[in-house]
């Protein structure tokens, strides 16, 4: 028992440095954007002009942002609607057990049967799907298929939807091959399917 803790308490440590490595990486980002943007000026090259140069686009407006989302939606359609769904419900889940996790610490108090280590476990679960998730949509992607939505439920079913007018049973074979090796799940718990 001690042995989990130790292991769940590294990992829950891992998170936390991952996290704050992200958002210095972040805030790195910004000032490398205004050192671009004073050389561009000084060399007067528009780096809107430019082909391949990525540009940062600031804009703090919620109506921008909210046509930013519809733009997504709209090319992105089902894929991107499906992806930002789950997403929501995952972090919704994150948020939860992370309250349940302190409240073994007494800083906030709950009236649940679960306990700060189970809380811990389900949260790193909830992220080990979600990675095996991303890793499945990236690699089915590789193999040529225009977009990919993988879903991991509790229990290990795993859900691959591809789009493609059709599927062989090759195309499935090597998808199931890419679920089984990242997923770690038999055979009998995979479903792919495909949306034109």
């Amino acid at each position: 028992m001690r042995r989990k803790q130790i292991v769940v308490l590294g990992l829950v440590l891992v998170i936390i440095s991952v996290g704050i490595l992200q958002y210095n990486y972040n805030s790195s980002g910004e000032s490398a954007k205004l050192y671009e943007d004073d050389l561009a000026l000084e060399q007067g090259i528009d780096l809107e002009e430019l082909p391949g140069a990525a540009v940062y686009v600031e804009n703090n407006d919620a109506a921008a942002k909210d046509d930013a989302i519809a733009q997504v939606q709209q090319t992105g359609g089902f894929f991107a609607e499906a992806r930002m769904e789950r997403d929501k419900a995952r972090s919704k889940q994150k948020d939860e057990l992370k309250v349940l996790a302190q409240a073994a610490d007494g800083s906030v108090t709950t009236s649940t049967s679960i306990n700060s280590l189970e809380a811990q476990e389900q949260l790193l679960a909830i992220i080990r799907r979600a990675d095996a998730e991303s890793t499945i949509e990236t690699l089915v992607k590789q193999k040529g298929f225009e977009d990919a939505l993988a879903y991991m439920s509790d229990t290990d079913n795993v859900d691959v939807i591809v789009k493609a007018t059709s599927l062989t049973s090759q195309d499935v074979a090597q998808i199931s091959d890419i679920v089984i090796r990242h997923a770690d799940v038999a055979m009998d718990k995979i479903t792919v399917k495909n949306v034109d």
